[in-house]
C-alpha cells in the first residue's frame, strides 16, 4: 500500500485533478445515501410483516407506495453513483497511464529497460491492462469497503436495539448480556474471514503467475505479427506454432493453478453463503417462537443480522478481487521501479557510468571512454579521440561494438566509464539501419518525430523525388503499416528523405544503406554530401565502397573478448 500510494495517489493532489476531489466527495455522499436504502427497507420489512400478521389491508396498501418511493430513490442514487464513479475511474487511469508511459517513453528508457534485471517485461500489457485494473479495482474496492463500514455501523445499532438483554448464568449468578446478536454476528463473520484468508493466500500468487503468462503469450503473438514477412520467407510457421503452443501451455498451467486455488476458496464461500441466508433466521426464531417478539421484528432482526454479517464478510467476498488488484498493482510497480533504475543509470556519471555532456567546443570528444555491458564486463577498451566539425569517419570491425559507440553518443548506453563531450549548438541526427515508420499517413512517417502538416507537402514531394520514391508522392494521405508495405530498400531511402527535411550538424548513419544496391547507395551518399557539405558524418558500414567518402576510419578489432579502437586515416 505504501508503494501504491507513492505511485498513484498524487492524482488527488494534482493541479488538474483537484476538481475530481469534489467528485470523490460527491461519491462518498452518494455511498452514504446508498446505505440508507437497506436501512429504509429494514424498517419497511418490520411494518410490512406486522401488517400481514394483523391482516391490515390499509397499512399494506400504504406500504406499497412507500416501497415505490424507496425504489425510485435507489434508482436515482445508484445511477448517479455509477456515472461519477466511472468518470473518476477513467480520469485516474488516464493520469496514471500518462505518467507511466511518459516515464517509460523518455530519453531511451524504453530501450534501456531491456538491459535492467527484474520482472518488468511486457510494458505494453502492464500499461494497457494492469493500470486499468489497478485504478478501476481500487475505486471499486474502496467503495465497497466504505459501503460495508457504513452498513456495519448502521445495522449494528439496529441489531443492538433489537437483540434485547439475554440472561446468562455464570457461577449460579444470572448476568444480562446486552446486544448478544451483535456479538454473535462479529464472532460468526470473524471466523469466516480467518478461514477465507487462510484458503485465499495461494490465490494471490496464482493470479500473478497467470497474468504474467497471459502477457507473455500476447507478446509472442504481437512479435510474430510484426515479423510476419520474415517468418513467411523462411517458412518458419511450424516453429512459431510450436513456440505459441509452449507459451499457451504455460497459460493453461497457470489457469489450472488459479482454478484449484479458486476451487478451495469456493468450497468454503459457497457453503458460507448458503449458511448465511438461513443463519439469521435460526438465531432470531427462538424469541419469536417464545412469543417475545412479533413476526415483523423477527424479519427485521434476521435482515439486520444478515446485513451486519454481510458487511463484516467484506474480506471473504472480495478476496479474489483483492488478489487480482494486488497482482496488477505489483506488475505496475515493478515496471515503474525498473524505469526508475534506468533513470538512475542514465543520470549516473564519473566512475558510475559514461558521462555525456554538452560542451562549448565544436568537436565531438571521447575522453578515457570504456564501454561495458549492463553487467559491467568490458565491451570496448578505453580510448580517447576527437572528431572535428565537418569530418567524415567510417566505423568498421566488430558490429556489436560499433553500434554501442552510437548508443553512447545518443545517451542510450550509460554502462562503462569516461566522458563524451557533445558539440553545443549543433543538432544530431541518427539514421538507424531501419527507420522507424509509425502506422498512419505517409507524411507522418516521413517527418517523424515531427508533426506533419499539409503546408509541408511541397518539401515532402521534393524529398521523395530526390531519393527515387516518386511513386509515393501521391500517397501522402494513405494510412498504412509502412514497415510492412515498403521493401527494405524503400524504407532506407525513406530514411534519407527524412534526413533531407532536417538541417543537422552531425549525422550518424548505422548501416542505413545495406538494403540498397551499389548504384543507389552511391547516389544516396553523394546526395547527402552535397546537401550537407559542412556537416560531420559518422558511418557504420562493412562495405568498402564507402571508404572513398570518408577521411578517417575507426576499426574495432576484437581482442581477448573485447574490442580495441584502431584509429587510422583513409587515403
Amino acid at each position: 500500500m505504501r508503494r501504491f500510494y507513492a505511485l498513484a495517489m498524487p492524482f488527488w493532489s494534482w493541479d488538474e485533478g483537484r476538481r475530481y476531489v469534489f467528485q470523490l466527495a460527491a461519491l462518498t455522499i452518494l455511498t452514504i445515501a446508498q446505505v440508507s436504502i437497506p436501512v429504509a427497507l429494514n424498517l419497511w420489512n418490520e411494518k410490512l410483516f406486522n401488517a400481514l400478521e394483523i391482516r391490515a389491508m390499509d397499512r399494506f396498501v400504504a406500504l406499497i407506495g412507500v416501497l415505490g418511493a424507496i425504489i425510485a430513490a435507489n434508482v436515482v442514487i445508484t445511477s448517479t453513483h455509477l456515472r461519477i464513479k466511472r468518470r473518476l475511474q477513467v480520469a485516474w487511469r488516464q493520469w496514471l497511464t500518462y505518467r507511466v508511459f511518459r516515464e517509460w517513453m523518455s530519453g531511451g528508457r524504453q530501450y534501456l529497460l531491456n538491459f535492467v534485471p527484474g520482472d518488468h517485461d511486457n510494458p505494453d500489457g502492464r500499461i494497457a491492462e494492469d493500470i486499468r485494473i489497478t485504478t478501476e479495482a481500487a475505486l471499486d474496492l474502496a467503495h465497497s469497503l466504505v459501503y460495508s463500514v457504513l452498513l456495519l455501523i448502521s445495522f449494528t445499532q439496529i441489531l443492538w436495539s433489537l437483540s434485547g438483554p439475554v440472561l446468562t448464568t455464570f457461577g449460579g449468578v444470572q448476568i444480562p448480556l446486552p446486544g448478544h446478536l451483535v456479538w454473535l454476528a462479529i464472532l460468526y463473520s470473524g471466523l469466516g474471514a480467518v478461514v477465507a484468508w487462510l484458503l485465499g493466500k495461494p490465490l494471490v500468487r496464482a493470479v500473478d503467475r497467470r497474468q504474467t503468462d497471459e502477457a507473455n503469450f500476447r507478446f509472442g503473438l504481437v512479435h510474430a505479427r510484426e515479423n510476419a514477412m520474415a517468418i513467411a520467407l523462411l517458412h518458419g510457421e511450424t516453429g512459431e506454432r510450436r513456440h505459441f503452443r509452449i507459451l499457451f501451455r504455460r497459460v493453461a498451467r497457470a489457469w489450472d493453478v488459479q482454478t484449484w486455488a479458486l476451487t478451495k476458496l469456493i468450497y468454503f464461500t459457497s457453503t458460507w453463503g448458503t449458511l448465511s441466508m438461513a443463519f439469521p433466521f435460526l438465531v432470531a426464531a427462538p424469541r419469536y417462537i417464545m412469543g417475545t417478539i412479533t413476526l415483523g421484528v423477527l424479519m427485521q432482526t434476521a435482515q439486520a443480522f444478515g446485513q451486519m454479517t454481510a458487511a463484516l464478510s467484506w474480506p471473504i467476498d472480495n478476496l479474489a478481487n483483492v488478489a487480482t488488484w494486488r497482482a496488477s498493482v505489483e506488475r505496475v510497480l515493478r515496471l515503474s521501479e525498473g524505469i526508475d533504475v534506468v533513470a538512475q543509470r542514465i543520470a549516473a556519471g564519473g566512475h558510475d557510468g559514461i558521462q555525456v555532456t554538452k560542451t562549448e567546443n565544436a568537436e565531438l570528444t571521447f575522453v578515457d571512454v570504456e564501454v561495458a555491458d549492463s553487467t559491467g564486463h568490458t565491451q570496448i577498451a578505453r580510448f580517447s579521440t576527437t572528431i572535428a566539425k565537418g569530418e567524415r569517419v567510417l566505423i568498421t570491425g566488430d558490429p556489436g561494438s560499433a553500434v554501442k559507440v552510437f548508443k553512447v553518443v545518443a545517451r542510450l548506453w550509460p554502462w562503462g566509464h569516461g566522458t563524451v563531450g557533445l558539440p553545443s549548438g549543433s543538432s544530431i541526427f541518427f539514421m538507424p539501419r531501419r527507420p522507424y515508420l509509425p502506422i498512419g499517413p505517409l507524411r507522418a512517417a516521413i517527418v517523424f518525430p515531427e508533426v506533419a502538416s499539409e503546408a509541408d507537402d511541397a518539401k515532402l514531394r521534393a524529398a521523395l523525388g530526390r531519393v527515387g520514391l516518386d511513386d509515393l508522392v501521391q500517397r501522402l494521405d494513405d494510412v498504412e503499416d509502412w514497415e510492412e508495405t515498403l521493401a527494405v530498400g524503400e524504407q532506407q531511402r525513406l530514411g534519407f528523405a527524412r534526413l533531407l527535411l532536417h538541417r543537422p550538424g552531425w549525422i550518424f548513419i548505422e548501416e542505413a544503406t545495406d538494403g540498397l544496391d551499389r548504384e543507389t547507395e552511391r547516389r544516396m551518399i553523394e546526395m547527402i554530401l552535397a546537401a550537407y557539405p559542412a556537416s560531420s558524418i559518422i558511418t557504420i558500414s562493412h562495405r568498402n565502397t564507402l571508404e572513398r567518402y570518408h577521411g578517417r576510419r575507426f576499426n574495432l578489432l576484437r581482442v581477448n573478448g573485447f574490442a580495441v579502437v584502431e584509429d587510422c586515416p583513409l587515403a
